[in-house]
C-alpha cells in the first residue's frame, strides 16, 4: 500500500477561506496574485517548524505577547489581520494554533531547533546586500521570518566555502548531477563562475571570466540576481543533507521563473528533478506557463510508462548515467497541481492537467494559457473574417 501523502487544511486565513493541500513529492500552486500562495506555504512551514521558528527569534532576542504579535512578526508587516476567530489550520490531522503552539521562549536557555522546511522566497534578491547574504539581524521585524531566515542560510553557506578555501562556488564539483551543471551554465551563467573575493575589506560574490575584471552583484544581469539566490538556497540544501546525513526535508521554491527566459527555466526545473531524485519533497509556486507544459507532459509520460530517455529528452541533456538515474526518478514521483481560486477563495485539483477536464481552471491550467487561446482564437476570427 502506498504511504498516505500528508495534507494541509486552511481556512479563514487572509484571502484563503478554504484550501485542502495533498502534498505529493512535487506540489505546485497556481493562482492569480494575492490569492495566498506564499501564504499557504508559509504556513505549511508554520506548521512544521514552529518550535524551530519560535526557538530561532528566541536566540535572536525577539519576543511577542500577544498572539497578533506572533502572526505579524512571522508572516510580516500588515498580516495581524489575517487571522480571524474562524481561522483554522490542520496539519496530518492535527490543529495548529497561530497562538498557543509558539509561546514565547526564554532567550539564551535552548540550543537551536533544527528545522524541516527549507524556504527560498519570492524577494529572495533583497537577501543579497552589497554583494553578500544578509545577516538576520540587519532585518527589521517586520520582515517575513522566511526571508531572514533564508538570508542568514545563504549567508553560513558561503561562510563555509570561504572557511574551507573553496572560493570557487558555481560550477560546483559534485554536488549537481551533470546534466543540471551543464543546463545552468549554458543558459544562466555562460562562461562565467560565480565565485568570491575580497574588496577593501568586504567579501562578496562576484562573476568572474579568465582574467577579466569580476562582475560585481549590481553589474549582473536581472535573471543572474533572481537566480544566484535560488542557485546558492539549493546548493546549500544538497550539501548541508550530504554533509550532516540529515533526515530528508522540505523544499519550497516561490516563483523560481522570475526573470529567466524559457530555457532558464527548463534548467532551473531540472535542478527541482535533482532535488526530488536527492529525496527532498519541493513545493513551487509559479506563474508560468513553461513551467505546467513541462509538468504536464511528465503526467503524460506516467501514465504511459515512459522511459527516462523520453524525460532526457524534453530537457535536452545527454543520457550519461547520472542524468538517466534523475530522469528514472521523477518518474516515480507523485506531482500534484493546485489552482487558488480567488473569487471562490478555495483550492482547486488540477493534478491531471487535462485540456478536456469539466473544470475551467483545470483546463486553462489555472489560468495561465487562457491568454494564448484567447490570442489564438482572436487571431483565427479575424482571418476568418477577412476571406
Amino acid at each position: 500500500m502506498a504511504p498516505k501523502l500528508p495534507r494541509l487544511l486552511v481556512s479563514h486565513l487572509g484571502p484563503i477561506q478554504s484550501a485542502d493541500i495533498t502534498f505529493g513529492d512535487l506540489t505546485v500552486l497556481v493562482g492569480p496574485q494575492a490569492s495566498g500562495k506564499s501564504i499557504l506555504f508559509q504556513t505549511l512551514k508554520l506548521a512544521l517548524d514552529g518550535k524551530a521558528i519560535s526557538n530561532t527569534l528566541a536566540l535572536r532576542g525577539i519576543g511577542w505577547g500577544e498572539k497578533e504579535a506572533f502572526t505579524e512578526l512571522f508572516y510580516g508587516e500588515g498580516m495581524s489581520s489575517l487571522r480571524n476567530r474562524n481561522t483554522r489550520i490542520s496539519w496530518q490531522g492535527r490543529a495548529v494554533s497561530l497562538a498557543r503552539d509558539y509561546p514565547v521562549e526564554k532567550a539564551g536557555s535552548q540550543a537551536p531547533v533544527p528545522s524541516s522546511v527549507y524556504y527560498i522566497p519570492a524577494h529572495r534578491v533583497m537577501a543579497i546586500k552589497n554583494g553578500w547574504p544578509r545577516h538576520f539581524s540587519d532585518y527589521s521585524p517586520d520582515d517575513p521570518y522566511v526571508l531572514r531566515e533564508f538570508s542568514e542560510h545563504l549567508r553560513g553557506f558561503v561562510e563555509l566555502f570561504w572557511q574551507r578555501g573553496d572560493k570557487a562556488i558555481f560550477p560546483p564539483r559534485g554536488d549537481l548531477a551533470t546534466g543540471t551543471r551543464k543546463l545552468l551554465q549554458e543558459q544562466l551563467f555562460g562562461e562565467y563562475q560565480l565565485t568570491q573575493e575580497v574588496r577593501g575589506a568586504q567579501k562578496r560574490l562576484v562573476l568572474k571570466r579568465g582574467s577579466e575584471a569580476p562582475l560585481p552583484y549590481i553589474a549582473w544581469s536581472t535573471g543572474q540576481r533572481e537566480f544566484g539566490p535560488l542557485l546558492l538556497g539549493c546548493l546549500s540544501v544538497l550539501l548541508r543533507a550530504r554533509l550532516e546525513q540529515a533526515d530528508k526535508t522540505w523544499v519550497v521554491l516561490e516563483e523560481p521563473e522570475m526573470g529567466l527566459h524559457p530555457r532558464a527555466i527548463t534548467a532551473v526545473l531540472f535542478l527541482v528533478l535533482d532535488l526530488l531524485h536527492c529525496g527532498f519533497r519541493v513545493c513551487l509556486s509559479t506563474h508560468s506557463p513553461h513551467v505546467l507544459d513541462l509538468l504536464w507532459a511528465l503526467r503524460v509520460f506516467h501514465e504511459r510508462k515512459a522511459g527516462p530517455k523520453w524525460v532526457l529528452k524534453l530537457f535536452d541533456v545527454e543520457a550519461t548515467s547520472a542524468n538517466t538515474r534523475v530522469a528514472a526518478s521523477i518518474l516515480q514521483k507523485a506531482i500534484k497541481v493546485y489552482y487558488l481560486d480567488r473569487q471562490e477563495s478555495k483550492s482547486v485539483d488540477i493534478s491531471r492537467l487535462d485540456a478536456d477536464s469539466a473544470s475551467v481552471h483545470e483546463t486553462s491550467w489555472g489560468g495561465l494559457t487562457e491568454w494564448s487561446a484567447r490570442a489564438a482564437d482572436v487571431v483565427a476570427e479575424l482571418v476568418a473574417n477577412q476571406r
